[in-house]
């Protein structure tokens, strides 16, 4: 994160680029592990390949009182505990229950053909999905320095949102499951996408640096 994180809250644009370029870093750490894993030298050359420098002198700090540590520690767990709940969120309950529901349906359908076992992979994966990502974007808290980072896990929860939505009509136009099952969760994704959008909206109404 830059200096700028400190100074200036990140606009939506902002945490959407630092949110890809974290997953592809990911994504890069993750083929060179697979690739090197039985390497002798291989966090070195991983270390070299990602830019990092385990070297660096870790800064020295002087400790401060057991008394003033565990006040600390008390109000990071409570800040944890504050932004890390979201079962109160409309949106959040809806969604695990969405998910829930769908996957109860879907998980053991069966050797199916390639094409639909992906239509399938797709449902259960946008279904799952958008409870996971409201839950990050509430473990974010809506503090300026976080509130857009907040509002893109949710933009990416309506994404999946929509995901699951597509791949649940898909299913019901190739009658490939009793259309009497699937139609009431298409109508059930369709209301967690409104709230979804709903919560979106709450949270940029406080956004004033855009």
């Amino acid at each position: 994160m830059s200096d700028e994180y400190n100074e200036t809250p990140w606009t939506e644009r902002q945490w959407e680029a630092f949110f890809r370029e974290s997953e592809l870093r990911s994504a890069r750490f993750g083929e060179l592990f697979e690739t090197l894993r039985d390497h002798p030298d291989r966090d070195e050359l991983i270390d070299r390949e990602m830019g990092w420098d385990r070297d660096d002198e870790e800064p020295e700090f002087e400790s401060p009182p057991d008394e003033e540590l565990e006040s600390e520690e008390e109000d990071e767990e409570e800040l944890e505990r504050e932004k890390s709940d979201p079962s109160d969120l409309p949106a959040y309950a809806a969604s695990f229950a969405w998910g829930r529901s769908v996957l109860k349906l879907l998980k053991n359908v069966g050797d199916l053909e390639t094409d639909l076992d992906e239509t399938v992979s797709r449902a259960i994966e946008g279904c799952l999905s958008v409870a996971a990502k409201i839950a990050a974007g509430s473990a974010m808290g809506e503090e300026d320095q976080s509130l857009c980072g907040n509002i893109v896990c949710c933009k990416r929860a309506a994404a999946f949102a929509e995901q699951g939505i597509e791949a649940l009509e898909e299913l019901a136009q190739r009658g490939c499951f009793p259309r009497e099952a699937l139609q009431p969760l298409v109508a059930e994704g369709q209301r967690v996408r409104l709230l979804v959008e709903e919560r979106i909206g709450e949270l940029r109404s406080r956004v004033w640096w855009e």
